[in-house]
C-alpha cells in the first residue's frame, strides 16, 4: 500500500501551468509530515512526501507523480495559508483518480465540518495530533472495515458529515519514532543567513503544547491544545546523533515554542551535550519570563549561539491586551542577559496590533533599536483561526476571509489607528530599514566575524535584506 503525502504552498500556490520560481529561502523540512510518514512506514506502508515548497509541480506533473508512485491514498496537510491550494489539489486529483483523500493540520481540524461540506473531493479529516489516528484510519480503509470505529476523525456517512469520538492524547512523546528525514531532499532546504552559523543545519522539535496558553494571537491557546509534553533528554540526544550520523549535521534549529522552559531539563540537556562531546551549534525559541543569566551562560557553553524572543510591542498596555504575560522590564533583562552570555538575539515584533497607532508602532521600532536586537523581525498582526484574536476580529466583522492572504506579507487586519493597509506596510518597511541600515547593526556584525563562513553569511544576509525591501510586500 502506497501513501503519498503532499505539503501545499501558501496562497493560490504554485500548482500552475508555467512554473517560474526560484527556491525559497528560510525553509526547513515539515516535521509533522515526517512524523506521520514515519509512523505509517513502521506500520508496513510505503510512504512518499511531495513538498511543493521545494518541488513546485504543474497539474500534469502532479498527476504523473501520483500515477507513477501507484498511490493508494493521498494525505494533504492544511495550515490556514495552504487551504486554497490544498482544495485545488484535492479537486485536481479526484478529477483523475478515485483514491481516498485524507487531510489534517490545524486549519483542517478547526474547520473540519465546513471543509467536508464544501469540498466534496476530501474524504476524511484527522482532528488534532494525527500519528496513530492516521495509522488507524489507513488500516481501516485498507482492510475495508468500519470507519466509525476510528477515533478522532471526520468523514461523510450517507452525505452527512460525522465526527467520531476523539482519541486520547499521546502523553509520552518518547513512544513516537524519530521523524525520518529520508522523505526530503535535505540539500534543497535553504535557511536564511540569520538561522544558522554552520551548515548543514536542520530543525528539531522536542515538545508539544504550551504551559502558558494565554497569548491571544497564538493557536496554542485554542481548544485544540492542552497538556504540555516533552521528549526525555536521552531521546533528544538520540535524535541529534541520528542527524549527525545520517546527514553530517553540525547545527540544530530547535522549533519548540518554549524550548527554555523547564530549568532542570535544560541543565540536563546541556550536561548531556557536554558529556557526549558533540560537535554541535544550536539555536532555539524562549519566553523572556523563563530565562536567567546563569541558564543562558550554560547554554552558550555547549553551543547555543542564538535565541528567539517573542517581544511583540514596546507598549505595556498592548502586551497586556494580548495576554502576553511579560513586562518590558523582563524583555530588557532577557535581551541583556543573552548578549552578556554571548548569544545573539532574534526578536519578533508585531505591528498593527488592536489599539495600536502609527506612533505606537514607531515606538516599537525604537524599542528594537534600544534593545540592540541582533535580528529584529517585524510581522503584521494576523488573526489566525483557532486564536482568541481571530474570535475577536470575527466579532468585529473586520477580518479578510480569503485564506490566500494569510502570510506575514499581507495585512489581514487593519487597526483602527491606521488610515490604510498601505500605511501599515510602509511602517513595516521603515522598521527593517531603520534597524538593519543603522551603524550600530553593522558594528555588532563586524565584531562577531570569526571566520570566512561568517563573512559569507553576512553577505547573503545583505542580499536577502535588499531583496525583501525592494519587493512589493502587498503581494505573495
Amino acid at each position: 500500500m502506497n501513501i503519498l503525502f503532499i505539503n501545499p504552498t501558501p496562497g493560490h500556490g504554485f500548482l500552475v501551468d508555467n512554473i517560474k520560481r526560484k527556491r525559497i529561502a528560510g525553509l526547513f523540512p515539515p516535521l509533522g509530515i515526517a512524523s506521520l510518514a514515519t509512523v505509517l512506514e513502521n506500520g508496513g506502508y510505503n510512504c512518499k512526501v511531495i513538498d511543493l515548497f521545494i518541488t513546485p509541480l504543474t497539474k500534469e506533473q502532479l498527476l504523473y507523480e501520483v500515477k507513477e508512485f501507484k498511490t493508494d491514498i493521498v494525505c494533504i496537510s492544511i495550515l490556514t495559508s495552504q487551504a486554497p491550494e490544498a482544495y485545488t489539489i484535492a479537486k485536481v486529483l479526484k478529477s483523475s483518480f478515485t483514491i481516498p483523500i485524507i487531510c489534517g493540520g490545524s486549519h483542517a481540524s478547526i474547520f473540519a465540518e465546513k471543509i467536508l461540506e464544501d469540498i466534496k473531493e476530501i474524504d476524511y479529516i484527522i482532528f488534532g495530533e494525527g500519528e496513530y489516528k492516521l495509522l488507524n484510519l489507513v488500516n481501516a480503509i485498507t482492510a475495508n472495515t468500519s470507519i466509525s470505529m476510528v477515533r478522532g476523525i471526520y468523514y461523510r456517512e450517507k452525505e452527512v458529515v460525522t465526527k467520531t469520538e476523539n482519541d486520547i492524547m499521546i502523553t509520552d512523546l518518547d513512544t513516537l519514532p524519530i521523524p525520518l528525514r529520508k522523505f526530503f531532499d535535505i540539500d534543497k532546504y535553504i535557511p536564511v543567513p540569520n538561522q544558522y552559523k554552520r551548515l548543514p543545519t536542520i530543525n528539531m522539535i522536542t515538545s508539544r503544547g504550551c504551559t502558558y496558553r494565554m497569548c491571544k494571537f497564538c493557536n496554542e491557546s485554542s481548544f485544540m491544545h492542552t497538556t504540555y509534553r516533552r521528549n526525555s533528554v536521552s531521546r533528544v540526544i538520540e535524535e541529534i546523533k541520528y542527524l549527525i550520523k545520517q546527514y553530517g549535521v553540525r547545527e540544530i534549529y530547535f522549533f519548540d515554542d518554549e524550548f527554555v522552559l523547564d530549568k532542570e531539563w535544560i541543565l540536563n540537556f546541556c550536561d548531556a551535550l557536554h558529556t557526549e562531546n558533540l560537535d554541535l551549534t544550536w539555536t532555539c525559541y524562549a519566553k523572556v519570563n523563563f530565562v536567567t543569566l546563569e541558564l543562558l551562560k550554560k547554554m552558550a557553553s555547549v553551543g547555543c549561539w542564538g535565541i528567539s524572543y517573542g517581544i511583540e510591542s514596546a507598549n505595556q498596555e498592548l502586551l497586556n491586551s494580548l495576554q502576553k504575560g511579560q513586562s518590558l522590564f523582563q524583555i530588557r533583562n532577557a535581551v541583556h542577559w543573552a548578549h552578556e552570555a554571548g548569544i545573539e538575539v532574534k526578536g519578533s515584533f508585531m505591528l498593527g496590533l488592536p489599539g495600536e497607532t502609527p506612533e505606537m508602532g514607531k515606538k516599537t521600532i525604537d524599542f528594537a533599536i534600544e534593545l540592540d536586537v541582533d535580528y529584529p523581525i517585524f510581522t503584521l498582526t494576523t488573526p489566525y483561526p483557532g486564536t482568541k484574536l481571530y474570535e475577536d476580529f470575527v466579532a468585529e466583522g473586520n477580518v479578510d476571509f480569503d485564506y490566500s492572504h494569510y502570510t506575514s506579507l499581507f495585512p489581514i487586519y487593519l487597526s483602527k489607528g491606521y488610515n490604510s493597509r498601505e500605511e501599515l506596510v510602509k511602517l513595516q518597511k521603515e522598521a527593517y530599514r531603520r534597524c538593519y541600515l543603522r551603524l550600530g547593526f553593522f558594528k555588532r556584525k563586524l565584531a562577531r566575524i570569526k571566520n570566512g563562513e561568517d563573512i559569507q553569511r553576512y553577505l547573503k544576509g545583505m542580499y536577502f535584506f535588499l531583496k525583501m525591501n525592494v519587493m512589493d510586500m502587498r503581494r505573495l
